[in-house]
């Protein structure tokens, strides 16, 4: 399990996998057990592996305030802001106790917590590659967003993954999709960063892990790697 650290900030958890010798370190936003089932990749690179629970799915992510698309559910409150913010002032300052050495930090989310890492990279210059795995890049005006507010200068590398069935949705929010995130790829593209874009088979909620290790092992290494569910 290479389980190194846990620690507390506000209302989140934080669990570390890896060796306090890594060189880099990935924040997830996201409850466990996804990230414990891929920690197994802190013995092939030199990474840690940091899950970070206890978010609020609807405002810590969404970049600004939205309608819900499911019954149920509260609407998008837009504080993904202040949940930068905090993770700037509270979080990344704790890595200084597990680690003795200068570290290069990157963000691996899924879903909503996929759409705030590309928001926090046009608002923080804290973060050198991210990968957004069946990102929630529909979110109403995020497109046009991204046109006018770059990633910051220090994103060197980025990681886009979508299920080739997501775009079958009835919400009709929700079934832009795949035509957002393939606008999202050209603009950064545009910006002049290194962009992959890959498919992967099944609709949002499959095969997180695995899209999780793909995600990993490209921002670690730079090449594509096909997992069983790839396209």
């Amino acid at each position: 399990m290479n389980h190194l650290t846990s620690f507390t900030a506000g209302p989140l958890s934080i669990r570390v996998y890896g060796k306090a010798e890594a060189e880099s370190i990935i924040y997830i936003p996201q409850p466990e057990p996804v990230t414990e089932k891929v920690s197994f990749l802190t013995d092939e690179f030199p990474v840690l592996l940091a899950s970070i629970d206890g978010t609020d799915w609807n405002g810590d992510l969404s970049p600004w305030p939205a309608p819900k698309v499911f019954k149920g559910e509260e609407d998008f409150s837009g504080g993904a802001d202040r949940f930068a913010d905090f993770l700037e002032q509270e979080v990344f300052p704790k890595e200084s106790t597990f680690s003795d050495r200068p570290i290069h930090r990157m963000m691996a989310g899924i879903s909503m917590s996929g759409l705030f890492a590309l928001y926090m990279g046009t608002k923080k210059d804290s973060l050198e590659a991210i990968a957004s795995i069946s990102g929630s890049l529909w979110f109403d005006g995020f497109v046009d967003y991204l046109k006018a507010h770059p990633l910051s200068s220090g994103i060197k590398k980025i990681y886009l993954s979508l299920g080739d069935k997501e775009k079958r949705v009835r919400n009709p929010r929700m079934a832009k999709v795949e035509e957002d995130t393939l606008a999202v790829r050209d603009i950064i593209a545009k910006e002049g960063k290194e962009v992959l874009y890959q498919a992967n088979r099944g609709n949002h909620f499959v095969h997180g892990a695995e899209r999780l290790e793909e995600a990993v092992r490209y921002l670690m290494t730079g090449k594509v790697w096909k997992g069983p569910h790839s396209v």
